[in-house]
């Protein structure tokens, strides 16, 4: 069980995957309380919970939900220690910690002594220790606290995999961390993603994702449609720029797609660089833009620009937007001059 506060506390992922293998082999009786602010694990524990405990008599008899009006600690205790008509087990879940109103001695002597088969499940995302109630909760019974990853490289890598292989797939370091940054760390989006692409594999066995299978079927809002543009950008390498944006409308890619997905990639370099710029560190500017898919690139790209070229770009993305929707000249010209310009070749953004 996760506490609060807890060195090397383990990940959301890691609390979750022990929580359902203890539920494979019982759950024990008494006070369960989730917390944390990583949403997605907090839902999936919960889900997982009230699947594994509800009763077989789900009305309410069996089972009490508390969701939206008040409701005084003892009321929740009563109803928890009573026994259902139809069934043995009794589950009573509270969806919010800032219902329930009281003094918390009833809950934490029912938490040291709780009846058999008697379950209560309090959903408390904040915990404030500074409240008596709260603070009772988080000693009491068992604290499940899904935190969202932070620190130095602090990413959703292992979460996705888990997530990969819960679908029966691999998922590659890279393509999690590229996944990862896609996606902007949402757990609930990269869910989104991986069923797609496990309905692209269908029943292959052998299903490994790849950086070249995400760019091929995650949707990014036009993210994914200018990576290798964005990529080429990065290290200021125009030739490889241009003939990526080539290859990109050879094949029929929506221009303005294309541009989207500079867009997104410039947004980092620009908040990175500034932060480089107020001197930050490395590791400051790569947790703080969520670049970790790009962490080596990024910092070596923007050795390649200065700020002030930087601060150009969206000006020249805007100029690129307009010609292509008002004027007729084919995307392909337009995107090549974008990236020529940008990275240097005909003179538009000076070297660094």
């Amino acid at each position: 069980m996760a506490r609060r506060g807890a060195r090397n506390a383990p990940s959301a992922a890691d609390v979750l995957r022990k929580m359902r293998d203890q539920l494979d082999k019982g759950w024990p009786p008494g006070l369960t309380v989730l917390s944390g602010d990583d949403a997605f694990h907090l839902q999936q524990a919960q889900s997982a919970l009230l699947k594994a405990l509800a009763p077989e008599d789900a009305s309410d008899f069996g089972m009490t939900v508390f969701a939206d009006e008040s409701v005084s600690v003892g009321t929740v205790v009563g109803a928890a220690r009573s026994q259902g008509m139809f069934s043995s087990k009794r589950v009573v879940f509270v969806r919010e910690i800032e219902i329930l109103d009281g003094e918390p001695d009833a809950i934490v002597a029912y938490a040291t002594d709780p009846p058999p088969e008697s379950y209560l499940i309090v959903r408390a995302p904040d915990l404030d220790q500074r409240r008596k109630l709260h603070k009772a909760l988080a000693g009491a019974g068992s604290l499940l606290v899904f935190a969202q990853p932070s620190g130095p490289g602090a990413g959703q890598e292992g979460s996705l995999r888990s997530l990969a292989e819960e679908r029966g797939m691999k998922l590659d370091r890279r393509a999690a961390m590229l996944l990862d940054d896609l996606c902007g760390g949402d757990l609930y989006r990269a869910s989104s993603e991986l069923d797609k692409i496990r309905a692209w594999f269908g029943d292959d066995a052998d299903a490994t994702i790849t950086p070249e299978v995400i760019e091929q079927v995650a949707a990014g809002s036009g993210t994914m449609t200018g990576w290798e543009v964005a990529d080429a950008i990065l290290v200021r390498d125009g030739a490889r720029a241009v003939a990526a944006a080539r290859r990109l409308t050879d094949r029929g890619e929506n221009a303005i797609a294309i541009l989207g997905g500079l867009a997104w990639r410039i947004r980092t370099m620009l908040q990175a660089k500034a932060m480089m710029e107020n001197g930050a560190s490395s590791r400051q500017v790569v947790q703080a833009a969520r670049a970790w898919a790009i962490q080596d690139r990024l910092i070596a790209g923007l050795r390649r620009y200065s700020l002030e070229e930087l601060m150009a770009f969206p000006g020249l993305l805007l100029d690129a937007d307009r010609t292509l929707k008002s004027r007729s000249i084919e995307p392909g010209a337009v995107l090549e001059q974008l990236v020529s310009r940008m990275t240097g070749r005909s003179g538009g953004v000076r070297h660094a």
